[in-house]
């Protein structure tokens, strides 16, 4: 058996799936773990239906709504770790932490932006998280900055430096404006426990207040409308509804 998590078999329609560790076999079912010695776990395997690939959980994803505007184009989310790296937003070394089962299991960044788990290594985040907990998971929401900070919100500071990105028609003054705008929106609505990506027309009222409060200066209406106008085209691109 190999150290990587492994489809051996079924039960009510659900898989289990086991994984070594040393001289023992980590069960895992539904989420939940159990420890075998291997000739139990061999015995084990021989009782069980095999599981194919057809029949392995088929994980269903809500499908995302396109954006009417003409200059989005949807990307979906090819953000990594190395992007984060190159942005100067996480370090090389930085430890994440994940809690499952109420025992805390830790990894590091590596130089090439994997994940390494006691010399595990993971490309993705959910790659990671699968290994250590057994079951396919959001990698970007599970682990965690020592601080607690979740890596999502990580990404969204990073697709606000980002944005609108290359390619996007708009003249420089106002891909600049519009980018400002977008990092500006992502640190108020994170430090409020907001979704960056959900439109709330109040909380774009509250916002723009907020940086009028801050620079002691009254926009004037058309300014606020172009505003506006600037943040629609975030949502647009990052609709999450």
């Amino acid at each position: 058996m190999t150290q990587q998590p492994e489809y051996i078999g079924c039960m009510d329609g659900r898989a289990i799936v086991l994984r070594r560790q040393a001289d023992e076999i980590i069960l895992s079912f539904d989420g939940v773990e159990a420890r075998l010695s291997i000739e139990a776990a061999i015995r084990l395997a021989n009782l069980l239906p095999s599981v194919t690939p057809a029949s392995r959980p088929v994980i269903k994803r809500r499908r995302r709504r396109r954006s009417a505007h003409p200059l989005v184009k949807r990307r979906g989310y090819p953000e990594t770790i190395a992007d984060l790296i190159e942005e100067g937003l996480i370090q090389v070394g930085t430890v994440l932490n994940i809690r499952h089962q109420n025992v805390e299991r830790y990894g590091s960044i590596t130089v090439d932006g994997k994940i390494d788990i006691n010399g595990h290594e993971e490309d993705t985040l959910s790659a990671a998280g699968k290994w250590v907990i057994g079951r396919e998971c959001s990698g970007w929401d599970t682990w965690k900055l020592q601080d607690g900070k979740s890596l999502a919100d990580l990404r969204w500071a990073l697709r606000a430096k980002r944005f609108p990105g290359k390619n996007h028609g708009y003249a420089e003054s106002t891909a600049r404006e519009e980018n400002m705008l977008a990092m500006a929106w992502v640190d108020y609505a994170l430090a409020r426990g907001l979704d960056p990506g959900e439109k709330d027309n109040a909380k774009v009222e509250d916002f723009l207040t907020d940086r009028q409060r801050k620079i002691n200066h009254h926009y004037a209406e058309s300014t606020l409308n172009a505003y506006r106008m600037r943040l629609r085209h975030w949502f647009d691109y990052y609709d999450t509804g």
